[in-house]
């Protein structure tokens, strides 16, 4: 058969088939179905909702990203496909529609607390879904989720009812002082008041009294039961499911008086013993609970105080440091104490010093006497009638006289002396025994000092020539 021939047939088959009476189904919704709106549903995931009177129950505290149920929908014309929109949550944000690209599912969007949830705690859904009709057509079905209550576990908080993370209590008291404090404590669950319960290890001072989700806490450690020390107990809240257990420290501290470390109640001394800027007695205060303790090994001290009364014009006193743990002062000389001021007789001077421990601070007064004595500087007395050469070659003796009207015991001595000089410091005997060798002049320097607690001293120097 030619090519022409097989032409001809085809057109003729062609022509007589199109004057059939048939459809020609083309792609598309194009049936003559009439176009309604789509029913909505939705098929629920029963590994994480439990159902119940046409709705599902969803724990409390689920995590974002739960799937709740698959969404699905029905409708007249076969071949539509839908979009599901959520419309209204009757309560929060809390849920959301995950498309990927095949199908829709309802998820948490956000994690639901029962106890938040005013009144009901049912969560209406409402859905709309829309076909894909060119006359699209949409219709709104409901979605009801309960929110079950889940037991909480209770926790400490503190006075404003914030959550107390790493909750690490601890009691600080002072002995013979009155102490007050508060325990706070809460649950979630708003039916429950956990019980709160307290260990044997509790001192016998402290008295605990519980009213509902707090405590008072009170009591005064005593110097007569050796309250004083460090220890600690148990406390644990529970609700029946969840015990949370807290240790608390207490330590008791002893409240005993500062101090002026080597304090005498009298100074004296002799004229002559100080002179202008000079030092006389330096003091350094002392808490004994700072040393004993440290307060748990941090920064917190007693911090001291430190008063003084005074009124003598050569006097004056530094104080340095003070309001810290160890304040000190010194006493210095303004002017040099003279045998004036020995006349003014015995002078008190006041101390005292506080510390700042809260409610009852200790505090340590001090009287200090301050004596004067009058004294005398000695007197050289024959000075000038010293041997001026003496023969080398022989021993040549002189005496170098003085007095002293205190009748001070007085004390001779030559500074840096040749050897061949010798000398008897109680008398003032000078002996010399110079060689030829020594002949030359000397510069010989005699002091004489006070003893019985004297401090005056007199020099002068004796110019000798050896021949």
């Amino acid at each position: 058969m030619n090519n022409y021939l097989k032409i001809y047939i085809l057109l003729t088959l062609l022509i007589f088939t199109g004057c059939e009476d048939v459809e020609v189904a083309a792609p598309g919704n194009n049936q003559s179905n009439e176009s309604v709106a789509p029913l909505g549903a939705i098929i629920w995931d029963e590994n994480n909702v439990i159902l119940d009177d046409e709705k599902a129950k969803l724990p409390e505290n689920s995590a974002p990203g739960i799937t709740i149920g698959r969404l699905n929908a029905t409708d007249a014309n076969p071949d539509d496909e839908f979009l599901f929109e959520i419309k209204s949550q009757s309560t929060g944000s809390y849920f959301t529609i995950v498309n990927d690209g095949s199908s829709y599912d309802l998820e948490t969007s956000a994690s639901i607390d029962y106890e938040s949830l005013a009144g009901s705690k049912d969560i209406t859904i409402t859905i709309t879904v829309t076909d894909d009709n060119p006359d699209q057509k949409t219709s709104d079905f409901d979605v009801v989720i309960e929110i079950t209550n889940v037991n909480e576990s209770p926790f400490w908080t503190n006075s404003n009812g914030q959550e107390q993370s790493n909750y690490q209590p601890s009691i600080v008291a002072d002995i013979e002082i009155p102490f007050t404090g508060t325990l706070y404590w809460d649950d979630e669950d708003n039916d429950q008041t956990p019980e709160l319960t307290i260990s044997t290890e509790k001192p016998d001072w402290l008295t605990i009294d519980i009213n509902g989700k707090t405590a008072t806490m009170s009591g005064t450690p005593d110097w007569g039961n050796n309250d004083v020390g460090t220890g600690s107990f148990l406390l644990t809240i529970s609700d029946g499911e969840f015990d949370v257990p807290v240790d608390m420290n207490f330590e008791v501290r002893s409240n005993q008086r500062p101090y002026l470390q080597s304090f005498l109640p009298t100074h004296s001394f002799r004229v002559g013993c100080y002179q202008i800027s000079d030092e006389i007695l330096t003091y350094v205060a002392r808490d004994p609970d700072n040393i004993l303790y440290d307060f748990n090994g941090g920064n917190e001290f007693d911090l001291l105080t430190v008063d003084h009364n005074e009124d003598i014009g050569w006097l004056t006193i530094d104080l340095n440091s003070n309001i810290t743990k160890t304040p000190s002062l010194v006493l210095r000389c303004v002017s040099t104490p003279t045998n004036n001021d020995a006349q003014d007789g015995v002078q008190q001077i006041t101390f005292s010093i506080t510390d700042n421990r809260e409610n009852i601070p200790q505090d340590t007064t001090y009287q200090l006497t301050m004596v004067v004595l009058e004294n005398h500087e000695p007197q050289f007395l024959n000075s000038g009638q010293l041997p001026a050469t003496i023969p080398s070659d022989e021993t040549s003796t002189w005496t170098v006289q003085w007095e002293d009207v205190d009748e001070d015991l007085i004390r001779f001595t030559i500074d840096n002396p040749p050897f061949w000089i010798s000398y008897d410091q109680s008398n003032g005997e000078v002996t010399a025994m110079p060689t030829s060798v020594q002949a030359g002049q000397y510069e010989l320097l005699y002091t004489i000092h006070e003893d019985n607690n004297g401090c005056y001293s007199q020099s002068f120097t004796h110019s000798l020539t050896v021949e």
